[in-house]
């Protein structure tokens, strides 16, 4: 294990190194009369670029965590994981305190809250640690006292359920749960792309025809009604009307595309509505009035210029929706009884599990941010009209 940590330390260094030279070149600190490969690497506008986003994505995640962890400690915690112990009758009140405090060092409550958020910091921050995963109580030398049972080895360490399932590890809560978010969600966005960017060519294409309209009706009847209203109609239209399960099952596909359906058709709308903006602008921009007056076929113009630069922000959305997969949709969840990443934030909030809270909304923020910084990036590479320039 000391050869990881050695490895780690020498990755992570070398990172730092790289970071501090971009940095550095940019702000001339260094090589600045140079105009060699080096210089010219390191002083890429994208590279300055992502650093800069990154950066910026380091600070919303730590403040995310941060307002995180100290809301769910308003409360007195005895209060809030004790109460079974207080009011039963048949323990002792000194034993009730004793076995209170246990529960509250188990979970790493007992101390100041500043040496908690620390502890809270060090386990959350990437890098080779060896921590305590589960404990038992022990009666040592008179005193019930905690002691350690099994230590692993982690790079970042989630802790353990205090509530929902007590001393499981709150990776293995993700681990069986997101993968059937991420499952369902990735076939909804298939689901979205097939049909809603299509969907808009054709609004675009055939503008104030019986399509466009349609589909423009489609776009505000989603809009105007409650997603939950909308889920559950399309619900009852799928069981009732197509005799498809209304239980999700891990083994039976055919349970599955209620859920897929439900996310992906209310996807489309979004999809198609931006789609059908950005094309008709395109056609309404100087260089498609250029083409038609040399008289360049409209099918030409279409697939050769127009879906050409509308297909920016199909590029940047895509990194972005794979990421937003994992997160889940918790109304969907709830009514197809899918087993998914989507119902453990509120499942966790409900009952004070607040290591489940503290792990699902750092994994949340680190996804919603990356797929955005990704995003970003992506737009920046594939449309060359993006400048870096604050000018």
């Amino acid at each position: 294990m000391v050869t990881v940590v050695v490895w780690y330390t020498v990755v992570l260094a070398l990172i730092v190194s790289f970071v501090t030279m971009t940095i550095l070149v940019n702000h001339n600190v260094i090589l600045k009369y140079s105009n060699g490969r080096i210089k010219r690497f390191f002083a890429h506008p994208l590279l300055s670029f992502t650093i800069r986003r990154t950066g910026s994505a380091f600070i919303s995640v730590f403040l995310a965590v941060t307002l995180t962890f100290f809301l769910l400690r308003i409360y007195d915690p005895s209060t809030v994981f004790c109460t079974s112990i207080f009011s039963n009758k048949r323990i002792p009140i000194a034993i009730k305190n004793q076995l209170c405090q246990l529960k509250l060092q188990n979970l790493g409550m007992d101390s100041t809250l500043f040496s908690q958020y620390l502890k809270f910091l060090f386990n959350i921050i990437p890098f080779p640690k060896n921590v305590c995963i589960t404990q038992t109580t022990r009666l040592v030398n008179g005193t019930w006292s905690l002691v350690c049972t099994r230590q692993e080895w982690k790079v970042v360490n989630l802790g353990v359920s205090a509530v929902i399932s007590v001393d499981r590890p709150v990776s293995e809560f993700f681990a069986s749960q997101m993968p059937w978010s991420f499952y369902i969600g990735l076939c909804s966005m298939v689901v979205e792309l097939l049909i809603g960017y299509p969907m808009g060519v054709f609004m675009a294409k055939y503008k104030n025809k019986w399509f466009d309209k349609l589909g423009n009706a489609y776009i505000i009847l989603v809009g105007s009604i409650p997603s939950l209203v909308y889920f559950y109609l399309l619900q009852a239209l799928f069981v009732e009307g197509f005799h498809l399960p209304l239980r999700w099952s891990k083994t039976d596909f055919v349970s599955w595309i209620p859920a897929i359906l439900t996310i992906g058709l209310s996807g489309v709308a979004g999809i198609a509505l931006w789609v059908r903006r950005y094309m008709v602008d395109e056609f309404g921009a100087d260089y498609i009035k250029f083409a038609r007056a040399k008289g360049v076929p409209e099918n030409t113009i279409l697939f050769k210029h127009v879906l050409r630069n509308a297909a920016v922000p199909l590029v940047r959305s895509i990194p972005a929706g794979v990421l937003y997969c994992l997160l889940g949709s918790y109304f969907v969840e709830k009514i197809y009884f899918v087993e998914g990443f989507g119902q453990l934030l509120v499942n966790s909030i409900q009952r004070n599990d607040y290591p489940i809270v503290q792990a699902v909304v750092l994994v949340s923020a680190i996804i919603s941010i990356v797929a955005s910084l990704i995003g970003d990036i992506t737009t920046a590479i594939v449309d060359p009209r993006v400048t870096f320039s604050s000018k």
